[in-house]
């Protein structure tokens, strides 16, 4: 690999590592017509506290899972591209050493198969919503069956039941949405380190949001400040909660890397 060399100025990269949030919003969008559809499946299938037909339930939400798959991985292709090409920009836009390199192509091979293994597990993701919305459906009209048996069963018992059955479609956006958040995130992260490691970094810096929303974990580590503190890629740190990984890896995580070089 060509030996890289930066002026005092370039030897961190600071600049616009974080997840797009247009990505994320045109990825949301389209996940939660999937949870529309899901929810007027199944909304299909129950009669109050009762699924009429649970054989046919499952036959159709697993049909519509098998249908979407082709358009399931068109739209992680373009959350994939558009997170690869905001990472890319903030690459060029920071280091004009590291800009030449990526014009030559440089660890788009890494990138593509980071890219490969995103979409696989974004179309199986995708896919999952209309299951999980049958399951939940189930469960509840299961609970449901169980409290018509029980002595002390009560009106308001089955009334709630109901309503949580009625709520099929704003569970499966509110699902969604995570995937969404979270899927960006994670896209953003697993690319900005394939590149990074490429091209020379050893290191990187974590930035996480700084507002209130920042969970302790992910802004307090050893009695420190997260913000800013430096770790190696091939060694993620273990967070306070017990959970392993760099920034922007875990559910709703909003953290960043800024990558970091030296001269060596």
């Amino acid at each position: 690999m060509r030996k890289l060399t930066f002026d005092a100025k370039e030897k961190t990269l600071k600049g616009k590592f974080n997840p797009s949030k247009a990505a994320e919003a045109e990825f949301s969008r389209s996940l939660r017509k999937v949870a529309r559809t899901s929810g007027a499946i199944v909304d299909a299938h129950v009669d109050g506290v009762k699924i009429a037909d649970v054989k046919a339930m499952e036959k159709a939400l697993k049909n519509y899972s098998e249908l979407i798959g082709p358009w399931a991985a068109r739209q992680s292709a373009k959350l994939i591209e558009q997170v690869e090409r905001s990472n890319k920009r903030a690459y060029k836009n920071k280091s004009k050493t590291i800009g030449k390199l990526l014009q030559e192509n440089v660890a788009e091979s890494e990138v593509g198969d980071v890219a490969v293994q995103l979409m696989n597990e974004q179309v199986a993701l995708i896919k999952s919503i209309p299951v999980e919305a049958g399951l939940r459906a189930q469960n509840i009209a299961y609970e449901a069956v169980l409290s018509g048996t029980r002595a002390e069963v009560n009106q308001d018992t089955i009334a709630e039941l109901q309503k949580q059955l009625g709520l099929t479609t704003e569970v499966a956006e509110s699902r969604a949405k995570l995937i969404a958040i979270t899927e960006t995130a994670r896209a953003n992260a697993s690319i900005n380190q394939a590149r990074a490691m490429k091209v020379g970094s050893s290191k990187y810096r974590w930035h996480n949001s700084g507002d209130g929303a920042v969970r302790h974990s992910h802004r307090i580590y050893r009695g420190k400040p997260m913000q800013g503190q430096i770790f190696s890629w091939d060694d993620p740190p273990t967070l306070s909660d017990g959970m392993k990984g760099h920034p922007g890896t875990f559910p709703r995580c909003r953290c960043f890397a800024e990558p970091i070089f030296d001269d060596e």
